[in-house]
């Protein structure tokens, strides 16, 4: 005979559910190390469009506000204003270089409404192009 105190023990009905601790594979699905190269490759590649963005922009203002500064005249005065560097010399550095490729991350992360747009006409086509064949076949 059994105590009434432990009576349900073992038996289906009465056992309590534990709660689940996440395994050790779960925590692997979200930090893949296989795709640890993939974004070294990415970061890399990010910093040198980042520093060549920001050289192209240093060569722009150096032909605005030093080479051609005359020939424009006012724009010449406006971006001198904007962007006031000490002698009229673009500089930047590596943690320019670092947030402008976190700007650019950021940006390309972003949602633009004109590929929904895309979306909806290419499932528009495929539904045409669907009801022209089964029209042609009927």
């Amino acid at each position: 005979l059994r105590h009434s105190c432990c009576a349900g023990i073992g038996s289906p009905e009465l056992r309590i559910a534990r709660p689940r601790l996440p395994s050790r594979t779960a925590a692997m699905q979200i930090v893949s190390p296989a795709r640890f190269l993939d974004g070294v490759v990415f970061a890399v590649f990010l910093m040198f469009v980042s520093g060549f963005g920001l050289m192209l922009f240093g060569e722009f203002h150096k032909m605005c506000v030093i080479t051609q500064a005359k020939q424009l005249g006012t724009f010449a005065l406006v971006m001198d204003k904007i962007f006031p560097f000490p002698s009229k010399k673009f500089a930047f550095n590596l943690t320019h270089i670092l947030l402008f490729a976190i700007l650019i991350a950021l940006m390309s992360m972003a949602h633009h409404p004109a590929q929904e747009i895309i979306q909806k006409e290419t499932e528009k086509e495929i539904k045409e192009k669907k009801a022209k064949k089964e029209a042609k076949s009927d």
